[in-house]
């Protein structure tokens, strides 16, 4: 075989398993996949969005999952004032207003009017991370008594 048939073959491995993660992921934390799906149910619930945007090969995106994202308290908190949603940048679709310049990138977002109002950029420990989704939540509580 070809050396560079081998090399594409090996990206191609690589780039499904980590597609096949973030599906892991996603359905283990309860994560929708749908941009559509999500803002439906969060226009439902009456509560914000956030998205999480990660991409095929991004090792700062699996640590995010792996190490923050996962942990108990993150989780719960992230279930009970939000609609998590996990898109890949590379695949999903979603409205170009949201495409992220780095990844990972999580958009805090008002679905009913479809405005970004926080973010939280790159790779963050749980504890810092933990501080940002409440400062994100109550600036949505905020404007929304």
């Amino acid at each position: 075989m070809h050396f560079l048939t081998k090399i594409g073959m090996s990206l191609l491995l690589l780039a499904s398993l980590c597609i096949a993660s973030e599906a892991s992921f996603a359905s283990q934390y309860n994560y929708l996949t749908s941009y559509q799906e999500a803002r439906a149910k969060a226009l439902q619930t009456h509560k914000p969005l956030m998205i999480l945007f990660v991409t095929t090969s991004c090792p700062w995106c699996q640590k995010l999952e792996n190490q923050t994202l996962n942990k108990d308290e993150v989780n719960d908190y992230v279930q009970f004032h939000f609609v998590p949603v996990l898109l890949n940048k590379d695949i999903d679709t979603f409205p170009e207003v949201y495409d992220p310049f780095v990844s990972p990138t999580i958009f805090f977002v008002d679905a009913a009017k479809e405005t970004k109002y926080a973010e939280i950029l790159g790779y963050k420990p749980s504890s810092e991370f933990f501080e940002l989704l409440q400062k994100a939540h109550n600036t949505y509580k905020k404007a929304h008594p």
